[in-house]
């Protein structure tokens, strides 16, 4: 039975730490985004 559980918390918190990775990443390219769109618009 402890064995399951901390193995179970591997997972979650590998989970959880792919999870934030990814969140990080898409903020991260969400800002680019919105740096491009700024300078496109600034340039026309």
């Amino acid at each position: 039975m402890e064995e399951d559980l901390s193995s179970d918390l591997f997972e979650i918190c590998q989970l959880i730490l792919e999870d934030e990775r990814k969140r990080k990443y898409l903020k991260e390219i969400g800002d680019w985004l919105l740096e491009e769109q700024y300078e496109l618009h600034q340039a026309s």
